[in-house]
């Protein structure tokens, strides 16, 4: 199944406590909810703009959820092949018991034949017939042995087989609704992308979307507070208090202006204040929005742990990641997460990969560095 971790995940449940399937209809009753609202014309720029946002939750529950499928199919063909092995062992262990057998019947039946023959022309002692009838009871009974353990092997020849065909339709379950799920989300995709032209222009919506944006941004700050108030206070038993993730070669502060890019692609906002073309108010951006080709890998720029991982409106997927001295990076509008909670990661490893969800411009990374509670300019810090 799939899980997602998540840390301090506000104003929507965690995956792991329900099942996708459960989490994916509710997103998709909603779509359904909003399209209503919009062929009965009631408040049609809200009602799109929250109908995208609904389609880009879709959109990423479907791209986790057939990762994780895939994975399952992987483990169940791995599982199936290893039965395959198991199988062909048992197979040839059983042939070479049942010769093992064959052997033994012939030998006895023509030594015990030529042993009466001998007893009839007094050519042994009965003494040594006695010996020779008290040999073959041992070889009788290690026989009998043997074909009981070539009994119990083909039962588990049979249980292995039953297995391996349960496993078979298990895998090929998984592969049919993999490929619902594509169709899905495909459909998905292209119906976001129909009813993001239509907003494209529209202020209202815009302003909807600047007022998601703000929220996360609300979101973000409040989950970077506590994880510093917790470092600060060393209440976490899993992290030592100066340290929130695996120890740099150089701290993080003495990279500034040689830290890995987070993507590759083109600048096009940058941090700080900036009047919005369209609305001609005054917005922030707390870190810089890198254009990219959508699915293209995210990387972490530095050494460090993940702090947490969380999905917001206007953002989407967001990953968080806390460096040395209370540095922390942070990654959002992913398409694909490819780290869990608390998990160490290395400068440049792929955390996961750009996606669109919560833009209005195609697929964009906006990625943020803080320091403590104050956010920093990305530029000054990458390489």
């Amino acid at each position: 199944m799939i899980s997602l971790s998540v840390c301090l995940l506000l104003n929507l449940p965690a995956l792991s406590q329900q099942k996708p399937e459960r989490e994916l209809q509710a997103v998709r009753q909603e779509i359904t909810k909003y399209e209503k609202e919009l062929e009965q014309a009631r408040s049609r720029e809200t009602a799109t703009s929250h109908l995208i946002t609904s389609l880009d939750r879709d959109i990423d529950l479907t791209i986790r959820y057939i990762r994780n499928l895939s994975h399952e199919i992987g483990d169940l063909t791995q599982q199936i092949n290893q039965y395959d092995r198991d199988i062909k062992r048992l197979h040839d262990e059983i042939e070479r018991l049942r010769v093992y057998i064959k052997k033994r019947m012939v030998q006895f039946y023509k030594y015990e034949r030529s042993q009466r023959y001998a007893l009839l022309l007094n050519q042994i002692s009965y003494a040594r017939l006695k010996t020779w009838l008290k040999f073959q009871k041992l070889i009788f009974e290690n026989d009998r042995r043997t074909f009981q353990s070539l009994t119990d092997k083909k039962s588990e020849l049979e249980r292995n087989k039953e297995m391996l065909r349960l496993e078979i339709a298990e895998r090929e379950r998984k592969m049919r609704l993999r490929s619902q799920e594509e169709t899905q989300l495909k459909s998905t995709q292209r119906k976001r992308q129909d009813y993001l032209s239509t907003i494209r222009n529209d202020v209202k919506a815009i302003e909807q979307h600047l007022r998601q944006v703000r929220e996360a941004e609300k979101e973000i700050t409040s989950l970077i507070a506590n994880a510093e108030k917790e470092r600060l206070l060393g209440q976490s038993r899993t992290r030592k208090s100066s340290d929130s993730g695996k120890k740099s070669e150089q701290p993080f502060a003495a990279q500034r202006g040689r830290l890995a890019w987070p993507a590759q692609g083109r600048v096009i906002s940058q941090f700080g204040r900036h009047e919005h073309p369209q609305l001609k108010t005054v917005t922030e951006n707390l870190g810089i929005e890198i254009q990219a080709v959508e699915g293209a890998p995210v990387v972490s720029v530095g050494n460090g742990r993940v702090q947490a991982i969380t999905w917001q409106r206007g953002r989407g997927n967001i990953v968080i990641i806390s460096h040395d001295d209370g540095f922390y990076t942070v990654y959002t509008n992913l398409q694909e997460i490819l780290v869990d909670v608390d998990q160490d990661v290395a400068g440049q490893q792929k955390i996961g990969t750009v996606g669109q969800s919560g833009s209005l411009h195609g697929p964009v990374l906006n990625f943020q560095i803080w320091k403590n509670t104050q956010n920093l300019n990305p530029e000054d810090w990458l390489s």
